[in-house]
């Protein structure tokens, strides 16, 4: 898919200010995923992927707090941590805390988190899917990670984290590469952002570098890009021009429009565009009234 590799860094700096800033500290699969799934607009199993290949990277670890059990229709449950000691620390500090917490207030005595743990870890199944268990699990393994990043800590460096993760996203860095020129010429056609009157433009003469771009890559692929890098003026250029006028393409416009201004809440810089999404998502909608109604010719998809 268009935009993996990127998609993949800011998660990482998602997990990682959640670390940092969220409410909770740890985001977990339980609620995080449907949440990461609208932000990116893409399915659940890809986030899920995308999280394999930040934890391959070194980006992050991710621990399993609560184990699927088919019997009793628990799915199981994962936390997202940054691999990073500082971070890593403070939430190992923090879940220590919570563990003695929930052991005195069940138990009505206190012990120490490596008490606890060294207590009630042989007997976890029975814990599974508790607030306990999940805090014992979480405890244990930051414990654990705390150590490989002490010994190991060269294979979580800024630069080995790049590399790893652009080995992994080489085939869609390398198309990205080819795919310049052709992004290139139109960012300097398209100068400066600015929205147009909703009217049909005039056909351009046969624009090469869009040929030759949608004969390398799919149009979802370009049109993503142009999301990507907020080129909101540029896609409706290439509505107005023809060069979009399938109705499934502009109905991909439309909607990822519709999950972007969703989004205004959570990234600064996507709610200075707020009033060009909303501008051409209701010229793409007008575009798709119109084919439905047969005003405009359409190409069958």
């Amino acid at each position: 898919m268009a935009g993996t590799f990127k998609a993949a860094l800011e998660l990482a700096e998602v997990i990682k200010k959640e670390n940092l800033e969220g409410k909770d500290k740890i985001p977990t699969s339980e609620t995080f995923l449907r949440i990461w799934a609208g932000h990116f607009s893409r399915s659940e199993e890809d986030i899920r992927k995308i999280l394999s290949s930040l934890k391959e990277s070194h980006y992050i670890f991710i621990i399993n707090i609560v184990a699927p059990d088919p019997n009793l229709f628990v799915y199981g449950e994962e936390a997202y941590i940054c691999a990073d000691l500082s971070i890593l620390n403070d939430l190992k500090k923090s879940a220590e805390d919570t563990l003695e917490k929930l052991y005195e207030s069940s138990n009505y005595k206190r012990k120490s988190a490596f008490q606890i743990t060294r207590e009630l870890f042989p007997k976890i199944k029975e814990y599974n899917n508790t607030p306990l268990g999940r805090s014992i699990n979480l405890v244990v393994m930051l414990e654990e990670y705390s150590r490989i990043l002490n010994t190991a800590n060269f294979e979580y460096t800024d630069q080995w984290k790049r590399n790893q993760i652009q080995e992994v996203y080489r085939d869609e860095i390398n198309a990205m590469d080819e795919a310049a020129p052709y992004l290139n010429a139109r960012e300097q056609e398209a100068g400066k952002r600015a929205v147009d009157q909703i009217r049909e433009a005039p056909k351009e003469k046969v624009d090469q570098n869009w040929i030759k771009a949608t004969q390398a890559f799919s149009v979802e692929f370009l049109i993503r890009v142009h999301f990507r890098k907020y080129e909101f003026d540029v896609i409706k250029k290439l509505i107005q021009t023809g060069k979009l006028k399938e109705e499934k393409d502009i109905k991909l416009v439309r909607d990822t429009l519709q999950v972007m201004e969703g989004r205004t809440g959570q990234d600064r810089l996507l709610k200075r565009y707020e009033s060009e999404m909303i501008e051409l998502r209701r010229y793409c909608q007008a575009k798709l009234n119109m084919m439905r109604q047969g005003i405009i010719q359409k190409t069958n998809s």
